[in-house]
């Protein structure tokens, strides 16, 4: 009876170890997160084209906040750029490191020479 109680009490010892050792489900890929926004005026830019260099996905800045994020992207270096009409393009490098956060705020110049056809004279 006294040795069931000490296995049992090994087994139990042991399950807590286990129990509060490294997370088993050990996240493999990162996210990047950002802000598109005007260069001059420091406002948030919506729906602006975000892509990577290499491809990890691509999405649209929110059209209120300008705020992007891209998930499940694998560690490493990329080149995130955002892109929207009647603004040059521009970028930032960044590294993706498993299981974080990489922020990849971007900041875009008005394009001098681009003209809106949509307002009235």
């Amino acid at each position: 009876m006294k040795f069931r109680k000490n296995i049992l009490s090994v087994i139990l010892i042991f399950a807590v170890i286990i129990a509060c050792g490294e997370d088993p489900v050990k996240t493999t890929t990162g996210t990047i997160e950002g802000v598109v926004y005007d260069f001059s005026a420091g406002d948030p830019i919506g729906n602006a084209n975000i892509v990577t260099t290499p491809p990890s996905g691509s999405v649209t800045s929110d059209t209120l906040t300008g705020a992007f994020k891209i998930l499940h992207v694998d560690p490493g270096v990329y080149h995130v750029r955002a892109e929207k009409i009647g603004y040059d393009s521009s970028g930032v490098n960044i590294s993706v490191i498993a299981d974080d956060k990489t922020i990849a705020d971007i900041a875009l110049k008005v394009d001098s020479s681009f003209v809106d056809t949509t307002q009235a004279p």
